[in-house]
């Protein structure tokens, strides 16, 4: 990890947030970051809001934290949004990550497009003409079938299926008939997609991920869904066939989407909540069935 002086830290941070500001001893070298459970002296680590009036007792060199943290450290970067500014300080701490490779064990299909600086882990399978776009990286055992499109700098782990056939029958003299799928999916840039979460190509048209979508493990995207930038889905969730969801849509863990149903931009979906008809926009919305309990605060947009 990088030795820095706490002002050239602070130089940096503002590059990315201009309302940061620091208090203390500028030239305290800091020594690489840590947790605030288990503190290592010379770190910068980071206090939340609602502990901050715990941690006054704790000889802290330099910490990320609110206005109103009640803390003495010698260096504080104080600051509305403690949690994006240490994380900010903590990759650009860090140990760079190792150069991109394609493993001898992955896989691949005809015609596969892979952009500069890609790396695909073990036993990965990439089918014919996907297309996966500069600085994305496909951890080990992911599974991208033919004509997937992903777009730059995003993150596959471990596990995932991307581009599969959808549930999708029709029924005839009381026998369910598989329908084939014809459309594929479409991936933009900076998104992450977590492990074992599958992905389903759509049945005629594609099913579309936004830029700066972030999907966490064991989600399921049935075929047709549309997903529109920066949304976050988190671990469980099922988003089932043919649902739009807007921008900057947060949906918490184990959450059901009943299919061909739209969420509006911005609107929350609460932990384990079951949606069974359309989302207002900006609306934040819980239970079995669903059902909306307030517009969403600043606090919200900024936490979540």
């Amino acid at each position: 990890m990088k030795k820095i002086s706490a002002e050239a830290l602070f130089e940096y941070l503002r590059t990315r947030d201009t309302s940061i500001e620091i208090h203390g001893n500028k030239n305290r070298d800091i020594l690489g970051f840590s947790s605030l459970n288990n503190y290592k002296t010379g770190t910068i680590t980071w206090i939340k809001k609602q502990v901050g009036a715990n941690v006054c007792h704790l000889k802290l060199t330099a910490v990320v934290c609110p206005p109103d943290a009640q803390t003495e450290a010698e260096v504080r970067f104080v600051t509305d949004n403690p949690k994006d500014v240490f994380f900010t300080a903590v990759e650009y701490l860090a140990d760079p990550i190792s150069a991109s490779k394609i493993a001898p064990t992955a896989v691949f299909g005809k015609s596969v497009q892979i952009g500069e600086n890609v790396s695909i882990g073990d036993y990965c399978c990439i089918g014919d003409n996907v297309q996966i776009g500069d600085g994305t990286i496909i951890e080990a055992h992911v599974v991208i079938h033919k004509n997937v499109k992903i777009g730059k700098g995003c993150l596959v782990k471990s596990g995932a299926i991307i581009g599969g056939a959808g549930y999708g029958y029709s029924k005839r003299d009381h026998r369910y008939h598989k329908i084939r799928h014809y459309g594929s999916v479409v991936i933009g840039d900076n998104v992450d997609i977590g492990s074992n979460t599958c992905i389903d190509c759509g049945t005629i048209d594609d099913t579309v991920i936004g830029n700066g979508v972030k999907i966490d493990n064991l989600c399921h995207i049935a075929h047709n869904v549309t997903i529109g930038n920066n949304s976050s889905i988190v671990a469980n969730s099922t988003i089932c066939g043919s649902v739009v969801i807007g921008c900057e849509v947060y949906i918490a863990p184990n959450s059901v989407i009943m299919n061909q149903i739209k969420v509006e931009d911005g609107a929350m979906i609460g932990m384990g909540a079951v949606v069974t008809k359309n989302i207002e926009e900006s609306t934040v919305n819980v239970g079995f069935p669903a059902k909306t309990i307030r517009i969403r605060t600043k606090e919200d947009w900024r936490n979540y």
